[in-house]
């Protein structure tokens, strides 16, 4: 193991290290030492228990963090915008896909949701539109 490694090891705080004794993405060998870093450290039972309470309390709140990403809604002035891609044949929604890209990344599942809606809604209104002979720019054309 690299002595980086085993540097970062010994400086982490007392919970800290306790995490990264639990962590399973880690290699093998840096567990290993983080648990002799941890028995080096000569913690006591009671001080042990209120680490992990105090890790546990730290995973809960990352966990409701987490949550609160996951079920944000799309701001209004995004669903109109992704609507009105979506109304003209889906191809300004090309410029979205970015943004779609970094909501699913940071977990927010109900603004991808959104997005996807707004876009479907946009694409399916614009058929009924052209069928009932109301060109989808026209609202544009009386705004100017």
């Amino acid at each position: 193991m690299e002595r980086e490694v085993e540097d970062f090891i010994q400086n982490l705080p007392d919970v800290d290290l306790l995490e990264y004794t639990h962590n399973k993405t880690h290699l093998p060998d840096a567990i290993q030492f983080a648990k002799c870093e941890l028995a080096r450290r000569k913690i006591t039972p009671e001080q042990l228990a209120s680490l992990d309470k105090e890790l546990h309390e730290r995973r809960r709140a990352r966990e409701e963090e987490i949550r609160e990403i996951a079920s944000e809604p799309l701001p209004p002035k995004w669903r109109v915008a992704v609507f009105l891609s979506g109304l003209y044949f889906a191809v300004p929604l090309i410029f979205f896909m970015p943004a779609w890209f970094r909501f699913r990344d940071q977990g927010a599942e109900q603004k991808c949701k959104d997005m996807c809606l707004f876009a479907l809604i946009g694409f399916v209104i614009q058929p009924i539109l052209i069928l009932l002979k109301i060109p989808p720019w026209s609202f544009l054309v009386k705004l100017f």
